[in-house]
């Protein structure tokens, strides 16, 4: 069994998309799994063990924390994300139960006509920071009517859900901010849980139900809830912003896209595979395993980098080119196997729409300023993408 290629590189340094891109490729050459000092894990880099991993949840299990924070972890336990069979597939059951493709077919003219309208008003304006008011507002449209919320603490409901990812990375300088956030969203899913707060026929009155009929405990209601919230507005704003700049940097993609609105599916995927919203998630090894050459030994904890997946060259041809027609479905931005993302045809719906209002309405996207990247441990996404979505001409 060959020795496990270990780096100093730290992977938390910068949130830099060419730095971060660039750490991937070097782990990729130095092996399928290389072992970083700091935080001692083991990140699994290409695109065959990363999905080896995700698929094997009774080797690498997600019940001892997903991410690198210790009291984060321990807060965590009990929601999906950070369970394993049999409970993890109990609660993913009463999670996904609103989220299937049936429940969301009826809902996706709702879905494209509150994208075509805010795309019109963001025309009509002209300059625009397009995270704020465009990629962070689309979720926001559809999340809270979507899961039945109540209209109070709308205007709160994105702050408090945007810092998640951010908290499952390694303590930084806004881990207390973060604490803050994420506190002030359990308070309010506790009340929503208690004064059952939510509409009728809505998924989350569906939770509260299964929770009245035995089917899940009473007190892991709130904790669900926040399941629901937060990873449905951040990743897909996230997604969003990508959008944006990938088309603006690319003009002669959007006008052949324009061409051939049929390939939005095939976009979206190419979207998701060329910027990954989430860098990946952590597993911890039940066992000792043999995976990429090497052996991982039990209590280990493994990074499953999806970003670095996602561009592997063994995978990929021209994995660091965006080709819209490219159509990569088995990209793992949503993550593989019992943990994929529960909500991956929510987010579906609101690409699909924006992409469709924005290919009816604009000729091109426009920089008006240099993009920001979002300080942020593990989401790959933008503080500011300040653009001019440039109006189609018609006649």
């Amino acid at each position: 069994m060959a020795v496990v290629p270990t780096t100093e590189i730290d992977m938390f340094a910068t949130s830099d998309q060419r730095t971060r891109y660039a750490q991937y490729r070097h782990l990729r050459e130095l092996g399928a799994v290389v072992r970083l000092r700091e935080p001692d894990v083991y990140a699994i880099t290409r695109y065959d063990e990363v999905r080896a991993v995700l698929a094997d949840h009774g080797t690498f299990l997600s019940g001892e924390g997903v991410g690198f924070n210790a009291d984060v972890n321990q807060m965590m336990r009990g929601v999906t994300l950070v369970s394993d069979p049999p409970e993890h597939d109990v609660l993913r059951s009463v999670v996904g139960a609103g989220l299937r493709p049936g429940s969301l077919r009826g809902r996706s003219e709702e879905i494209a006509g509150k994208a075509r309208d805010l795309v019109a008003d963001v025309v009509e304006r002209g300059g625009i920071d397009g995270v704020t008011e465009l990629a962070q507002v689309i979720p926001m449209l559809v999340i809270p009517d979507f899961l039945g919320l109540p209209d109070r603490n709308r205007e709160h409901l994105y702050a408090w859900g945007q810092v998640g990812n951010d908290l499952l990375g390694p303590v930084t300088e806004r881990t207390p901010h973060n604490m803050e956030m994420t506190r002030r969203l359990f308070e309010f899913a506790h009340e929503l849980a208690a004064n059952r707060e939510l509409a009728p026929g809505s998924p989350g009155a569906a939770m509260l139900e299964a929770a009245d009929q035995g089917v899940v405990p009473k007190e892991k209601c709130p904790l669900l809830l926040v399941d629901f919230i937060g990873p449905s507005l951040e990743t897909t704003a996230a997604a969003i912003g990508h959008l944006l700049v990938v088309f603006a940097e690319r003009p002669d993609q959007w006008a052949a896209l324009r061409a051939e609105p049929g390939l939005v599916a095939s976009a979206i995927n190419e979207l998701l595979r060329f910027e990954s919203p989430v860098r990946g998630l952590t597993r911890v090894a039940a066992r000792d395993t043999e995976l990429g050459g090497v052996t991982i030994p039990r209590g280990a904890r493994v990074w499953a980098l999806f970003a670095s997946a996602n561009r592997d060259e063994r995978k990929w041809e021209r994995p660091d080119e965006f080709d819209f027609r490219r159509n990569p479905r088995d990209h793992l931005a949503f993550g593989h196997g019992a943990h994929g993302c529960v909500g991956h045809g929510v987010a579906r719906l609101e690409l699909h729409a924006l992409f469709h209002a924005l290919l009816e309405s604009v000729e091109r996207v426009e920089f008006t300023g240099d993009p920001v990247i979002a300080e942020n441990t593990i989401l790959n996404t933008y503080a500011e993408v300040p653009v001019r979505l440039v109006a189609r001409r018609r006649g």
